[in-house]
């Protein structure tokens, strides 16, 4: 049997110092050959930072790139690309109007991913490189830190799963940006950056210090810096030691800017973000004093890559990372001492319904994602307030970065906790009125679904052992299984029925049956 020709997939990243290309072909996970790549090297961050915009100069510049990229891709038959930006192109003020150029003189439509989606794509590669090679110990505690231009993440992996994510605005080059140069000059300038990281990154030091890290994965640009400094090459994955790291950070930080020009061979810009580098490198490294310093050789365009032919394959990378993601989601209920046995009820009694009704709702195997986060967490808020839980609720949801889901997501998991036990999705919330018309039938959907598995479990108590779902025409009757009193859940359900008929148009009944 002729085996029949690979796919291809494009991959197009406009980063803060770097835009790239990579054309890649496969048939799975496990068989991806590269077929075209190019990089070019530009500084919008540091443009961004300054003055909060990126100039027309420097978008003409990206417009005319683009366009070769658009003949390579036209050249290779290429159809299915994503070109995606990330903090240069974020943080922009005039965004907008850089997205409207770049798709009216190229072609190109452009996602800009937020800093929670930027590091999970990077750590989608990093998983995968680590994994290959045997370092990943589901016993061993393993911090992943990504540093860019202006953003620092940490993602904890230990017995199994993600523990611990958390985001900063504050990668090296916006460290810079932080002092002018007068102040980059003072002889006092190591110990006031010193002093700014430590408190800066302050919450992070708390929560690493309950945990035991053999490993350290660095990514991020500047570890090209480091690896430059540490006299390395860099290969698909580099080690160094700790003692490595001190001798360099003890060479460092005698030198002045000449002197690191001249002895580690750095153009002036490259050598201004050296201590900066060098000294946000020594805090992290402080925080966990691993027995082994990893640096894999993955980009972001490799995460895009991977997280796309996974998808698209049915690789187990893929399930593989989503389950990590679910941990993750665990580990923020946790902090805000939720009840995890309503929260699972709530979450399996949820995912049946939306299974059972899905020739009726519609919606996706990412809007299921969507809905078993949001069963997850819909009581967090009770953390805050008890009286008013759904709103802090909404609030935590919001205000988390859930790697792995992206702004809009989880805007549509904050709402589905907002409305999980009472209220009719509209237009006078504020938070209803946000989301797109697509996004607002997404909510009342699964915020219907949710109601009636919160119902089921109202007493928190765990009382169904079972469930049989059966649709019959313009009815959905719910079968438990319990031998324990059902009143509260049953005039609990009847209750909440009304808002899920107005929704589907279908009565949903619960009938007890004694177990």
């Amino acid at each position: 049997m002729a085996r029949h020709a690979p796919d291809r997939f494009a991959a197009i990243h406009v980063g803060s110092e770097q835009i790239g290309v990579q054309i890649v072909e496969y048939n799975t996970l496990d068989d991806v050959k590269i077929v075209e790549q190019s990089y070019r090297q530009v500084m919008l961050s540091e443009e961004t930072f300054k003055t909060g915009r990126v100039s027309f100069a420097a978008v003409s510049e990206i417009c005319e790139l683009l366009k070769g990229y658009r003949r390579l891709l036209n050249e290779y038959g290429v159809r299915d690309y994503r070109l995606v930006a990330t903090t240069a192109i974020r943080e922009a003020q005039n965004q907008p109007y850089i997205i409207d150029q770049i798709k009216v003189k190229s072609g190109f439509n452009v996602e800009v991913v937020d800093m929670p989606q930027e590091i999970f794509y990077k750590y989608v590669s990093l998983v995968k490189t680590v994994n290959e090679r045997g370092l990943m110990n589901q016993e061993e505690g393993m911090l992943f830190v990504d540093i860019s231009s202006g953003g620092l993440g940490f993602t904890l992996y230990k017995d199994g799963g993600l523990t611990y994510q958390q985001n900063i605005h504050i990668g090296a080059l916006r460290i810079k940006e932080s002092f002018d140069k007068s102040q980059r000059d003072s002889a006092n300038f190591h110990e006031a950056l010193s002093q700014y990281i430590s408190s800066t990154i302050e919450p992070v030091e708390k929560e690493m210090s309950q945990h035991n890290i053999k490993r350290l994965v660095l990514s991020g640009p500047e570890t090209k810096l480091l690896l430059k400094m540490l006299g390395k090459e860099q290969g698909r994955v580099t080690f160094f030691s700790l003692s490595e790291f001190s001798d360099l950070y003890k060479q460092v930080r005698s030198l002045n800017l000449p002197q690191i020009i001249k002895n580690f061979g750095l153009t002036e810009n490259k050598a201004e973000i050296v201590l900066p580098t060098i000294v946000l490198y020594k805090k992290i490294i402080s925080l966990t004093n691993p027995e082994e310093i990893v640096i894999p050789s993955d980009q972001f365009i490799d995460g895009v890559i991977i997280k796309h032919i996974a998808e698209k394959t049915g690789h187990e990378h893929n399930n593989l990372i989503e389950d990590q993601l679910i941990s993750l989601c665990w580990e923020i209920g946790k902090k805000y001492y939720y009840d995890p046995n309503h929260a699972a009820a709530v979450e399996k009694w949820s995912l049946l319904l939306f299974d059972k009704l899905a020739r009726v709702h519609g919606l996706g195997e990412r809007h299921r994602r969507l809905l078993k986060v949001a069963a997850i967490l819909h009581d967090i808020g009770k953390h805050v307030n008890l009286r008013r839980h759904y709103f802090y609720s909404y609030r935590l949801i919001i205000s988390s970065d859930i790697m792995g889901f992206s702004e809009a997501e989880r805007h549509i998991m904050a709402n589905i906790a907002f409305y999980h036990s009472k209220g009719t999705p509209s237009d006078a919330d504020a938070n209803f009125s946000y989301l797109t018309p697509g996004q607002k039938v997404t909510v009342s959907k699964l915020s219907a679904i949710i109601r009636l598995a919160d119902a089921i479990d109202r007493s928190h108590r765990q009382k169904v052992s079972q469930a049989d779902v059966v649709l019959r025409g313009e009815e959905m009757v719910i079968t438990v299984t319990s031998s324990e009193d059902m009143s509260l859940e049953g005039w609990t359900f009847a209750e909440k029925a009304d808002f899920f008929e107005d929704v589907f148009g279908i009565k949903a009944i619960l009938i007890r049956r004694a177990g």
